[in-house]
């Protein structure tokens, strides 16, 4: 019966979420048709000659599936929270018998749900072109899940860490937008990365973009260079041609950990402005005595699910406090006083 109710609240959050995200205009157009209108015109109209400097790179669809991902991991998951926060319908949702973990795990279902329709999408617009249909063959499966997945894991610590960070969620929108609006344009899917890449400052200064390593797995992974992660197409004279990705020929697996680094850093982050953010409030006063009995009955007034059992809550608390009142009088009165000095 427990487990059945707790999936009944799981279906209503996530009818709750997709109400929000297909109503939000932003959503849709950032999320969806602005990566995927990108995608399709680098894939359909993209110059034939390399001499205009433009010319698209071949893991085009591999750069629009991890940017879109960037944007609906990250500014969605942060538009859900900031959201919900402001409506207190979290803070409200905490003080009943709802389970946290559902609550949490229902919210990153539907970022991964959005993710993976997204990206199937995508996938889908894409082979309608022959020249995709090539390049697909020469996908190298198992890096690519990989950087997939860190993608989204990496987005999603992000998005965790900057809502517990900044109180103003506007503070929180802005950063999340340069997250996606960075990757859009000097990562590999605004300006191709034949490009910008062969500019030594630029890409010198995305090292410190954590998105990069995701983003670059997928994007050699996808024409089959993860072994090496050298970079296709270009003269072995240019500055990609020598140092491809960027990795000293290293394969897949460094940008791997170190895209894992970063999702460990920032997921520590996160645990530990949550517990400054909760626990401080309580840290101050835990020297007190009597602090644990009272935390515990606070959390067993949110586990209440009726006015009855809050009453009969109340009243248990009102007697075990009238009987610690009562032992400490009666301990007081069997105090002998100390007999003064010369006394008979």
């Amino acid at each position: 019966m427990k487990s059945n109710k707790n999936f009944r609240i799981f279906l209503r959050l996530m009818k709750a979420q997709t109400f929000n995200y297909i109503t939000d205009p932003i959503n849709i157009i950032l999320g969806v048709v602005l990566t995927t209108v990108t995608m399709l015109c680098w894939v359909a109209f993209k110059p034939h000659d390399a001499e205009s400097g433009l010319l698209a790179d071949s893991f085009v669809l591999a750069s629009a599936i991890g940017i879109s991902s960037i944007r609906n991991s990250q500014y969605n998951l942060n538009l859900t929270l900031a959201d919900w926060r402001e409506t207190r319908f979290i803070r409200n949702l905490l003080t009943t018998p709802v389970s946290k973990r559902i609550l949490y795990s229902s919210i990153l279902c539907f970022n991964w749900i959005v993710n993976i329709l997204v990206t199937l999408l995508l996938i889908s617009l894409a082979m309608l072109f022959s020249s995709q249909r090539q390049v697909i063959s020469n996908v190298e499966w198992g890096p690519f899940l990989i950087g997939f997945v860190l993608n989204i894991l990496l987005s999603n610590v992000i998005a965790l860490f900057l809502s517990t960070t900044f109180k103003n969620k506007e503070y929180v929108f802005i950063i999340s937008l340069l997250s996606y609006f960075g990757p859009m344009y000097l990562l590999g899917l605004g300006i191709p990365w034949n490009v910008v890449g062969q500019i030594p400052v630029i890409n010198i200064l995305t090292y410190i973009a954590p998105h990069r390593y995701t983003l670059h797995l997928m994007q050699a992974a996808w024409v089959g260079n993860a072994s090496n992660m050298a970079f296709p197409g270009v003269e072995a004279s240019s500055w990609l041609g020598q140092h491809g990705f960027g990795y000293g020929g290293n394969g897949w697996w460094l940008p791997a950990v170190i895209s894992i680094s970063f999702i460990i850093l920032f997921a520590l982050a996160f645990y530990i402005r949550l517990k400054n953010n909760y626990q401080f409030g309580i840290r101050k006063y835990s020297k007190f005595k009597g602090i644990k009995k009272h935390t515990n009955n606070i959390e067993l007034i949110k586990k209440t699910s009726s006015i009855d059992e809050l009453k009969a809550l109340v009243e248990i608390a009102g007697l075990n406090y009238k009987e610690e009142k009562t032992k400490k009088r009666n301990k007081i009165k069997t105090i002998k006083p100390s007999k003064k000095r010369g006394g008979k």
